[in-house]
Formats: structure tokens, C-alpha cells, sequence
């Protein structure tokens, strides 16, 4: 009897509180693989966006160009504006995006609070910033969650996964944003590598 109470509070314990389905790839671009997977259901459904490439350099480079405002729009092509905030802490800081989105619809921004959670990975959410309130002509992506695990491999090579999870825009339909996050999310990944490895 203490056994099988035991094993039921071992199963409730260690059940996820959100059902989350498994990653399914919904692209592919040379060595970079995208997944997705849903959170949750219904109208309560986040979509979870999951980057995976290797790349050839080591953590701190990778961190490095983090936080690197002068590169920052180089790996992130669809950046109209790009501005990294230094934070009390030296292992925090702010980061603002503001994102070029195609006619008809307004540009999307965001302001992300980064920490580094151990030397293989770095930790980002949305955050308020006063220099960077929401504004008119353009969204703010509220929601925005994820991390960078960066896990070295052979050879000199470190394996990135990069998560994202964000509120769903309902302001666009999925038929149209669902083209424009994935083939953004894998330029970006792209540049990201190529800058990564100079």
C-alpha cells in the first residue's frame, strides 16, 4: 500500500502541469534544424520554437557575440534597431529589438532581460526598460522566454540549441506569420554561425 501511494505521488509530482507535445521539425537550411512543439491547448496553446546547429567556436565567443551590440544586427538580419543595456550585474544585461515585418502588418518589438545561468547557458525573458517602452507603429512580443545551451563537442565544435517561446500575436493569422518566424529564425541562426566562427 506505502509502495503504490508512493509511486502515484512520484507520477503526480514529475507530470508536466502543461501538456507538451515533442518537437517536430518544421524546417531545415543547411546544418541549421528548426522545431516546434505546442504547450498547453485550446487558446492557451504557446508555441515553442527549438534552433539546433553546431558551431565552431567555444562558449565565452558565443556569449561574447550575445551581447555584442555592433554585431547584433548582423545576426539578426530583420532587426530595424538593436541596442544591448549593461545591468548592475555583470553577468545580466538588456536587450531591445525592434523587428522589420512585411506590409501590411506593423513591426513587431521586444525588450529581453539575458542572464547567464551557468557558463553553458544563458537565460532570457521579456522585461520593462525605461529607455524602451512600447510604442505606436509597431507590437511588442510580450511573453518572450528561452535560453541558449551550448554543449561542447568534438573537434573544437560546440552544439547550440536555442528555445524560444512567446503569448501568440493574434493580430496575424498563423497561415501568415508561421513562413515569416521560421525562415527569420533560421537566417538569424545562419548569421548567427557564420559570426560565431570569424
Amino acid at each position: 500500500m506505502k509502495l503504490t501511494v508512493l509511486i502515484i505521488m512520484i507520477q503526480l509530482l514529475s507530470a508536466p502541469l502543461l501538456h507538451a507535445a515533442d518537437f517536430r521539425l518544421v524546417k531545415q537550411s543547411s546544418d541549421i534544424f528548426l522545431y516546434e512543439r505546442w504547450i498547453g491547448g485550446g487558446d492557451e496553446a504557446v508555441r515553442e520554437l527549438k534552433a539546433v546547429f553546431l558551431v565552431r567556436a567555444d562558449a565565452p565567443a558565443i556569449i561574447r557575440l550575445l551581447r555584442d551590440p555592433q554585431r547584433g544586427p548582423r545576426w539578426n538580419p530583420s532587426a530595424r534597431e538593436y541596442k544591448v543595456m549593461p545591468a548592475p550585474d555583470p553577468d545580466h544585461w538588456y536587450n531591445y529589438i525592434r523587428y522589420a515585418i512585411p506590409w501590411p502588418f506593423e513591426d513587431q518589438d521586444c525588450c529581453l532581460s539575458f542572464h547567464i545561468h551557468s557558463p553553458l547557458e544563458v537565460q532570457f525573458e521579456s522585461a520593462q526598460h525605461p529607455d524602451y517602452p512600447p510604442g505606436e507603429g509597431r507590437t511588442r512580443l510580450t511573453g518572450v522566454k528561452g535560453r541558449w545551451i551550448m554543449e561542447p563537442r568534438h573537434s573544437g565544435m560546440v552544439q547550440v540549441q536555442y528555445f524560444i517561446t512567446t503569448h501568440r500575436n493574434r493580430k496575424l493569422p498563423r497561415w501568415a506569420s508561421d513562413p515569416i518566424v521560421h525562415n527569420n529564425l533560421v537566417k538569424t541562426m545562419t548569421q548567427f554561425k557564420q559570426l560565431a566562427e570569424q
